[in-house]
């Protein structure tokens, strides 16, 4: 079935569904600007993230949405933004491996991994040996959580975001961000941002780090939300929406489907109640610092992480993903009307983005029990494996292991290993005998190695455009497995850590002054946000930003009068 053909069929469903469908056509250039048109921008933009979700969520469930609006004014929530938004159905990630770190640090740098360097959640330093996490810095120590927890900051993250441009310009602009991960906090809000807000499990409240609150204490505001959390621990927390499933969704299709769990334990932040308070923090944060009422553009940008904690546990075709994403949509239309309540004209003034940093696959049990090919994959066996085979070809390296670690398909070479053959062999040769040993494994697709890559002798096709852009020397692995479509980690539920549809594939939508509302067919990228912002806010965009401006989404730009 043709592409075009696809998104023919698409254009009706969304007809069936009630939504305005203006497929713009691909030549079409957007609307001439008028220098008045520069003259005022939004008050606000606010990037809302759902974690893990897929870019068939908001048409699978689109049954039990909210409706646009309601009385007095209210704004329904993923039907309200899929009808009054410029709506890119399948807006594409064109990276390696689709995880949290690199999709958050996309999204307001508008730049790939290769450049900006968070090419994964996970990397080992080539000098060091050490494992590092891709917003981990001791210098720069928690405030409000765990003594024992590392320090966070975006010092490995290269370049600038959005909002750190807004304030490059000389903007006033205030800049906040807020997750329950502390990489998606810290990534979209960038280096200049006001505030980054994340939540540490192991003190039950919200956090941040001296990076942003020098003097080590956490805003009143912050303490006061903690002290709501924490006063209701051991409750019983009970979710579930009601009313008629889609019936698309595997297991029970009761009406009365509910699940009950416990606040304060681990499982309850993959609920809507993890929701609830990323909603309650956001709308908080807006008020401290009175977002959108100072004279240029402030940045909210709030990343919801529980869907892709539950994503894991059941996979996308679970009702517990149904539920949660109903329950979604009414949290969304509450964060929408506090903004809207908020301020003076309303979300007139508000650009509001919509997006994920990454999308799912199907689960591989079900995937194999219907005839198709999936399965699991052993990173433990094969480092194991590798292992044997160097020793065997290279004798046991003086270090007594070839590789240090391993993490999310990659492999890391000891540097003190490789430098003890050098006289018998090269790194690429190295590369090349473990590399072997990978692609005899079944699941394996394609096996990259550093060496290659560096010299650019990349595969032909998706694969090798994908890889370029995510490889970075010194913290990409000397060896990355490629699976193939719908092989997983063994030991693990759901996971997404590809460039195959399923993970890189995620809804785009862009509401609010500027913006021409419809369903857009053509080719969307998430490094296209950035620069579509960056437009509409008048300043440059983001240092690496490699993506286009979505101009056949544009109309005017400007400010409710």
């Amino acid at each position: 079935m043709s592409h075009v053909y696809r998104l023919f069929l698409f254009a009706w469903s969304l007809v069936a569904m009630g939504l305005p469908v203006a497929v713009a056509q691909a030549a079409t250039p957007g609307p001439q600007q008028s220098l008045k048109d520069f003259e005022t921008r939004p008050r606000m933009v606010v990037l809302v993230v759902f974690d893990q979700m897929r870019a068939d969520y908001l048409t699978r469930f689109s049954s039990r949405f909210l409706p646009e609006a309601g009385a007095q004014g209210q704004v329904g929530g993923f039907r309200w933004l899929m009808s009054k938004g410029a709506y890119f159905p399948f807006a594409e990630y064109g990276i390696l491996q689709s995880m949290t770190g690199p999709g958050h640090a996309t999204l307001l740098s508008g730049s790939y991994p290769y450049q900006m360097g968070i090419s994964s959640n996970h990397w080992v330093n080539a000098e060091t040996g050490q494992k590092t996490y891709c917003v981990a810095d001791k210098d720069a120590p928690l405030v409000g959580g765990g003594a024992d927890k590392p320090g966070m900051s975006p010092r490995n993250f290269l370049g600038t975001t959005v909002g750190d441009e807004l304030k490059n310009a000389g903007h006033p602009s205030r800049v906040v961000a807020v997750s329950l991960k502390d990489r998606a906090a810290i990534l979209m809000g960038g280096h200049r941002a006001d505030l980054a807000l994340w939540f540490d499990p192991s003190v039950y409240g919200w956090v941040t780090s001296r990076y942003y609150q020098k003097q080590g204490e956490l805003p009143g505001w912050v303490q006061e939300q903690n002290r709501a959390i924490q006063a209701r621990k051991g409750e019983k927390y009970t979710w579930g929406e009601g009313g008629k499933p889609t019936g698309l969704s595997s297991g029970q299709n009761a009406p009365d489907w509910k699940k009950t769990v416990e606040i304060g334990s681990y499982v309850a932040a993959g609920t809507p109640f993890g929701v609830d308070i990323t909603v309650d923090a956001a709308l908080k944060a807006m008020e401290a610092f009175k977002l959108g009422h100072g004279t240029a553009t402030d940045v909210l940008a709030v990343s919801f992480s529980s869907h892709d904690y539950l994503g894991h546990a059941t996979g996308p075709n679970s009702r517990d993903m149904e539920e949660m994403t109903v329950a979604e949509d009414r949290r969304l239309s509450r964060l929408l009307n506090g903004i809207r309540k908020s301020l003076p004209h309303g979300l007139k003034d508000v650009v509001v983005v919509l997006t994920a940093d990454h999308g799912a696959p199907n689960e591989p049990d079900a995937l194999q029990a219907s005839g198709m090919a999936a399965g699991r994959i052993s990173s433990a066996r094969i480092a194991s494996e590798v292992e044997e085979a160097l020793t065997r070809r290279f004798d046991k390296p003086a270090s007594g292991k070839w590789l240090t670690a391993s993490a999310d398909f990659q492999f890391w070479l000891d540097p003190s290993s490789v430098a003890g053959v050098r006289e018998k062999a090269d790194r690429a040769t190295i590369e090349a005998v473990a590399a072997s040993v990978i692609q005899a494994r079944k699941g394996v697709a394609q096996v990259l190695t550093g060496s290659e890559q560096r010299r650019h002798q990349l595969p032909v096709g998706q694969v090798g455009e994908q890889a370029a852009r995510t490889y970075f020397p010194g913290r990409s692995g000397d060896l990355i497995l490629v699976p193939r479509p719908y092989f997983f980690e063994e030991g693990e539920g759901i996971n997404h850590m590809t460039g195959y549809a399923y993970d890189r594939m995620v809804p785009l939508i862009l509401a609010g002054p500027g913006l021409k509302p419809g369903v857009y067919a053509e080719s969307a990228r998430i490094v296209d946000l950035a620069p579509t912002l960056a437009y509409l806010l008048g300043v440059v965009a983001p240092a690496q930003s490699e993506g286009r401006v979505l101009g056949e989404a544009i109309t005017t730009v400007g400010r409710a009068k």
